[in-house]
């Protein structure tokens, strides 16, 4: 549990600063703080203020020190005369670390502070780069959190109690409050993003933030939990006179449903090269959502292939069979004498939204949903020959909710003409003219469940020289195909999107991220598949064993579905990253 005081939403602006587009303060915690404090209180600027000690403090610090104040970084070097190293996260903020042989063993999770009490240069985390605690104001104003989402900053001043009274920092793992924060922020601005692509102002945000933070403490964050809560409203008389929990803060009226997901995702790094092993990774996860009347209890067994309570999740491929491992059932639930997946779970009072009842991993699977090769080779300086071929795995259903490929083409200039003959789907030039985009469809329609796309790639040449470089020209698309023929030469429309693609971290990553190993006939494609009713593990809901006490008349849904997450195929005519598995005999 968290309060906070007050939250803003800011937006980067042309001039390479931010402006307030959405503040909320909660005065009943900012009284509470004023009397914790006594002496030591510190207010919250006001909006004009705190916008100009963001931008001053974090955003024009982080591009090169514009303030006009001394960096910190001259007066570092000057005292310590060791080597300093400096680099921009994608949020825009200067990360500083010390090359002594002490601080390199440090972890990236510290926060730093050199010298000047304005001004704190925050050691980025590397994983999650656009998620900082900070403090603002010569100290005053701590712990400043905020997030970045797009163009958008998140931030929140929870209350530390601590902190308010005697101006000391505990330890931030000390904190759960810190975490609690950091939840808050990730799961509003989900759906606040939503609201703000409009012009303001933001009546519903004020609504949404009124239930989902009474008196600073957030409770339930879900947007469809509270925009159910406001649409219905609260009854006058509470006809249902048992207890509820909190986080439960309605009860569901109408039409009694009740949906569970099987949902499984699989990595998968396949090499087409006999020398080296295929290797997966499935991990799987049972989700409910139950809109049912009162707080029923839900009943139901499992029907898995085998089950186990091995230690891993990964392994190469074919080698068992399908084994259930890492059971872990949340702890609401309530199962029989031992948590064996075969037998009896049950569950009281399950929330209103989406609720994950279980996770596990799959060993030993028999094959992958996708099978194929990839191979690419140089025919000049500037143009490739493509062919790929995938397979689809008999035992799985022939029903994609979707299935594309991408073919990065890192450390290569612009596409400039495609020739692609495929034998189904469509076929795209990605907006950055450096990555072919093969939309399959949702049937593999070809004989034996194949498909394939042969296609020659040109692109434009490099010059070595000083000169700069041209523009960029539309690149030229044809495309042979048994349902037509195309020819376009333009540049790729601004309404291709392709969201699944384009909200992938890995995406992100081919895109901006360059990578020297990349180069020659060293390259991969990357697969997003969704497909529908089946599991690669065989775990399944027996219908007939559902039940809810009291008993009452509702509609189940049991679906189940394979997801694809970093599904690679390396160019079987190139070089490949890969790692050395030891085998069971050399131990």
């Amino acid at each position: 549990m968290c309060t906070l005081r007050a939250l803003w939403v800011l937006k980067e602006n042309t001039n390479g600063g931010t402006e307030i587009i959405l503040s909320k303060r909660i005065n009943t915690v900012e009284n509470r703080v004023r009397a914790l404090s006594g002496s030591n209180y510190n207010p919250i600027p006001i909006d004009s203020e705190l916008i100009a000690l963001f931008n001053t403090e974090l955003i024009k610090d982080s591009q090169g020190y514009s303030t006009g104040q001394t960096s910190p970084i001259s007066l570092q070097q000057q005292q310590q005369q060791v080597p300093l190293q400096t680099q921009s996260s994608s949020s825009s903020l200067l990360s500083a670390s010390m090359a002594s042989k002490q601080q390199n063993q440090q972890t990236s999770t510290t926060i730093t502070n050199l010298y000047s009490p304005a001004l704190s240069l925050v050691k980025v985390y590397s994983n999650t780069p656009n998620t900082h605690v900070i403090s603002l104001n010569q100290e005053r104003l701590w712990p400043f959190i905020y997030i970045k989402k797009k163009n958008l900053y998140f931030i929140t001043l929870p209350v530390i109690e601590e902190f308010l009274v005697s101006n000391r920092k505990p330890s931030l793992i000390d904190l759960p409050s810190i975490t609690a924060a950091l939840n808050f922020l990730e799961e509003t601005s989900i759906y606040m993003i939503g609201f703000l692509n409009k012009p303001p102002p933001y009546p519903e945000l004020q609504v949404f933030l009124t239930n989902i933070i009474p008196f600073g403490q957030p409770i339930d964050t879900n947007f469809n939990n509270v925009k159910a809560m406001i649409r219905q409203g609260f009854p006058s008389v509470e006809t249902f006179q048992q207890k509820r929990p909190a986080w439960k803060p309605f009860l569901h009226k109408g039409k009694q449903q009740l949906d569970f997901i099987i949902s499984e995702t699989i990595q998968c790094i396949l090499y087409d090269n006999p020398s080296i092993p295929d290797v997966s990774k499935v991990s799987g996860a049972l989700i409910c959502k139950a809109d049912l009347e009162g707080m029923p209890e839900v009943s139901f067994y499992l029907q898995p292939t085998i089950a186990a309570t091995g230690s891993g999740v990964g392994g190469i491929i074919g080698q068992n069979e399908p084994v259930i491992t890492n059971l872990a059932i949340d702890s609401t639930v309530q199962t029989t004498s031992d948590i064996n997946i075969n037998n009896k779970i049950s569950f009281f009072n399950p929330p209103l939204d989406h609720f994950k009842l279980l996770s596990y991993g799959v060993q030993g699977i028999k094959a992958v949903p996708l099978r194929g090769f990839y191979q690419m080779k140089e025919t000049s300086a500037n143009s490739i020959k493509v062919l790929i071929q995938l397979k689809l795995n008999s035992e799985m259903n022939n029903s994609f909710d979707y299935c594309l490929l991408k073919i990065p083409f890192k450390n290569r200039s612009n596409i400039i003409q495609v020739n692609a003959s495929p034998t189904t789907g469509s076929i795209f030039i990605d907006h950055s003219l450096k990555a072919i985009i093969w939309n399959i469809g949702q049937k593999f329609t070809g004989r034996n469940l194949e498909v394939a796309l042969p296609m020659e790639i040109v692109f434009s040449s490099v010059s070595t020289n000083l000169i700069p470089q041209p523009p960029p020209q539309p690149p030229t698309l044809i495309v042979s195909s048994s349902s037509g023929n195309q020819n376009v030469t333009a540049f790729p429309k601004q309404d291709q999107s392709f969201p699944i693609i384009d909200s992938s971290p890995s995406d992100q990553e081919d895109c901006h991220s360059p990578d020297p190993f990349c180069t020659g006939s060293n390259s991969f494609v990357r697969i997003y598949f969704k497909i529908q009713n089946c599991t690669l593990s065989g775990l399944n809901i027996d219908p007939k064993k559902v039940v809810i006490y009291p008993t009452n008349k509702f509609k189940l849904n049991i679906e189940r579905e394979v997801l694809s997450s970093e599904y690679i195929i390396w160019n079987s005519l190139g070089s490949s990253k890969y790692s050395y598995q030891p085998s069971s005999s050399s131990k």
